[in-house]
């Protein structure tokens, strides 16, 4: 998301149905007194949402939960999984007092009503919205960001996860968990230095990040080791990840001459017709990446 101040230059995705006489809010922004301050796209439904999102950056989204692919609290969940850096507000037809609470729980910025929001008030709302989400952000970066290799950090990856694990038990989503560490690290530590060590570590990020969707949670969790929970994940799709990790791995390593870098993974699964806990995914996720170690011959070469 810019930085920029120039309200000119802010875009607005804006989701709801575009029948005539539907596509109130779209309209509401990109005539009258709001002509002008907003790039305004419009999306009729959530499918379409995402193919947006794919290809454009936005500064905030308004969100209509009545869609022809998609109603209510599970419209909000799905997207804000998908684009979690993007400030949200909601509109509704009605007053409702209880799903305007859960959506302010699940992250939503706020809840509009149709019919009593006019163009000056929702020009105010947008642009506080994208303040207040650019401060949280600031404030996030600098309590849930590891310092080293701008991933989030062991608090930072246990906030989210958390918050994605709810949504994934609501939306019957299946999830996967990935737990890896550096092999070797002490090695390069030695034979090149610490800094070497630093920029090994680094490199892993860069794998992890290029190989994971940007809606996926990824964490250095300290020293060599690293986590991942993949978003909506299912588990025919688990050779595929594991097999474009190694992929990047190895473009990586072709990269280097001095050493080359390689992980120790396990695998956990979350399913949502069974009750699993952070705790326990991380915990099967580990156990599984001794046993690969242990099979390998790497548990005690660090």
């Amino acid at each position: 998301m810019s930085d920029s101040k120039d309200t000119k230059s802010l875009k607005v995705l804006v989701v709801e149905q575009s029948q005539p006489g539907k596509a109130v809010w779209f309209e509401g922004i990109s005539g009258g007194e709001n002509n002008g301050l907003f790039e305004a796209r419009q999306a009729g439904s959530l499918g379409k949402a995402f193919n947006l999102l794919e290809t454009e950056p936005f500064h905030v989204i308004l969100l209509d939960l009545s869609l022809p692919d998609s109603v209510g609290l599970s419209t909000f969940s799905q997207l804000y999984a998908r684009v979690p850096d993007v400030p949200i507000l909601v509109i509704s037809p009605h007053e409702d007092p209880e799903l305007a609470l859960e959506l302010l729980r699940e992250g939503a910025q706020d809840y509009l009503v149709k019919g009593e929001t006019n163009p000056a008030l929702l020009k105010r709302v947008m642009l506080y919205a994208i303040e207040r989400h650019r401060n949280r952000a600031i404030l996030q970066q600098l309590s849930f960001n590891d310092e080293l290799t701008g991933l989030l950090n062991r608090r930072g990856f246990i906030s989210l996860a958390q918050q994605h694990l709810k949504i994934a038990q609501r939306e019957a989503w299946q999830m996967v968990l990935l737990f890896a560490d550096l092999d070797k690290l002490k090695d390069i530590n030695d034979n090149f230095g610490h800094p070497e060590g630093d920029r090994a570590l680094r490199a892993v990020a860069s794998v992890l990040k290029e190989t994971f969707r940007a809606s996926d949670v990824i964490a250095r969790l300290g020293g060599d080791e690293f986590i991942v929970l993949a978003i909506n994940a299912p588990e025919a799709g688990v050779q595929k990840m594991v097999s474009r990790l190694q992929k990047n791995i190895e473009r990586h390593n072709q990269q280097n001459r001095y050493y080359q870098i390689s992980l120790s993974y396990g695998v956990a699964r979350f399913d949502p017709r069974n009750t699993t806990s952070l705790e326990e995914m991380i915990l099967q996720a580990d156990k599984a990446l001794y046993e690969q170690k242990r099979s390998r011959g790497a548990v005690h070469a660090g």
